[in-house]
């Protein structure tokens, strides 16, 4: 399923970047009373336009599609519709063999050409794929027979195997069909355990356990996704048992925990928050000592403990909860004479309104928050807060995601992370390749020589 946060951990990122908020656990919480072997109804944060994993992540595709590989309780990646595979010395070429026998929910089989497709219509330039700078680096595929597929790079590309977790689809459901408008989108059909049944648009998806998938299935036999944007509502939705698996924002915790019909579950991620600055749009960003006070001026142990309710840890480094972290880096912690003496030295003057400003251009910006984000809306009105302190004007935006686009606005609480391999969603978000590229996640339109060598 796509990345999904409610219980965060609060992070600081050095010299470009402030993030105020990074997940170390998000908090699901099941109905007691749900019974095995009938439905489960997942109280799910929003709607999906398009269910199809060439175009788009959505929440019911992890269980409608597989892919070639899958990520295991450890998130290491392992063979799934692939049966085995082997890389050579340069690492430029995969072989993949794929299980025999594996059936969409039409009946018909899965075989290499639909992979090839799968893979291909990403790269399409027709087609409008949000994860196509995920598979930039490929080159070429090509089925050797119906069972063996080949995968070549232009480069090295280590992320290649999680990424080749993605949903393979039907080629034969796209004959001479345009994959942007195809009716497929909202009719799936795929090889996973289960196989969608009907989309009451703006109410809920549902889908029946597929009997002839390939793998273990669980206890469920239908699977519905409820649409609840309101986390209020989920919340007191699980409560009388209308749904019965939700995630939590911290401040519901307390209460559903002493619950006898909830139980909350409290699962480690490697997600954070932030705030990303836009250089595109504010000339101020420019300036590092204006970044660096503001990393100065948050106190981010206040955010873990007043904000995340302690579902959560201060952080530093976007793979901070990564085997490749370093620990040794500048953690900018709380500290406001730091911060006045920063700006003070580079010249921005506290006016009678308190506001700094220097050459006629006031210390001022505005930062946007998704309004469905309890956390997201509460770290920007804490930062918007502490800056005063110290001569920020910090105006907060919390609106709907969908009447905005994140490139246009001048600072924003970003939600991310690297769960996988080390330097995979880093790159997309940090490397200057991913500015304008049509597909890239560089929102913020950073740019350092230095950073991109690190991440190549």
């Amino acid at each position: 399923m796509r990345k999904i946060v409610s219980v965060l951990l609060s992070v600081l990122f050095v010299v470009s970047v402030i993030f105020t908020g990074c997940g170390k656990q998000e908090t699901a919480a099941t109905n007691a009373d749900a019974k095995k072997g009938e439905t489960l109804v997942y109280g799910a944060e929003s709607e999906d336009e398009k269910l199809n994993p060439i175009l788009t992540p959505a929440y019911a595709n992890a269980l409608i599609f597989r892919g070639l590989m899958r990520f295991d309780e450890n998130n290491a990646t392992k063979p799934d519709i692939a049966e085995s595979y082997t890389v050579s010395d340069d690492k430029l070429t995969y072989d993949f063999k794929l299980r025999k026998g594996v059936k969409f929910h039409d009946d018909k089989e899965l075989k290499a050409e639909d992979v090839v497709f799968t893979i291909k219509s990403i790269l399409d330039e027709k087609v409008n794929s949000e994860i196509k700078p995920e598979f930039e680096q490929v080159k070429d595929v090509q089925a050797i027979n119906d069972y063996e597929v080949k995968v070549a790079l232009k480069k090295p590309f280590p992320p290649l195997l999680d990424k080749l977790t993605i949903g393979i689809v039907p080629k034969h459901c796209f004959n001479r069909k345009d994959i942007n408008t195809a009716e497929f989108n909202q009719k799936p059909i795929g090889a996973g355990p289960f196989k969608f049944v009907k989309w009451d648009k703006g109410n809920n998806i549902t889908l029946n356990k597929f009997k002839d998938f390939y793998g273990k299935t669980g206890n469920i036999d239908t699977f519905v996704f409820k649409f609840i944007p309101d986390y209020n509502v989920r919340a007191m939705q699980l409560q009388i048992g209308e749904i019965d698996l939700a995630l939590l924002e911290p401040s519901q915790v307390a209460k559903l925990d002493k619950s006898d019909k909830v139980k909350v579950n409290k699962i480690p991620t490697a997600d954070y928050r932030g705030i990303m600055f836009n250089f595109k749009t504010k000339a101020i960003f420019k300036d590092v000592n204006v970044r660096k006070a503001l990393s100065y001026t948050t106190d981010k142990k206040g955010i873990v403990d007043g904000i995340l309710l302690g579902y959560g840890e201060v952080a530093y480094s976007p793979i901070q909860l990564n085997k490749y972290n370093n620990p040794d880096v500048e953690k900018y912690e709380y500290n406001l004479d730091k911060a006045n003496a920063l700006l003070d030295a580079a010249g921005w003057k506290k006016g009678a309104d308190g506001i700094r400003e220097k050459d006629g251009q006031k210390l001022s910006f505005s930062l946007f928050a998704r309004n469905n984000d309890e956390v997201r809306v509460k770290i920007a009105e804490y930062v918007s807060a502490q800056g005063k302190k110290v001569g920020f004007d910090i105006k907060v935006d919390a609106r709907d995601p969908k009447a905005m686009k994140i490139k246009d606005t001048e600072a924003f609480v970003v939600g991310w992370g690297s769960p996988f391999d080390a330097d995979d969603n880093t790159y997309s978000i940090f490397h200057s390749s991913q500015i304008n590229s049509g597909s890239g996640y560089n929102f913020g339109s950073y740019i350092d020589p230095k950073i991109d060598e690190a991440l190549v």
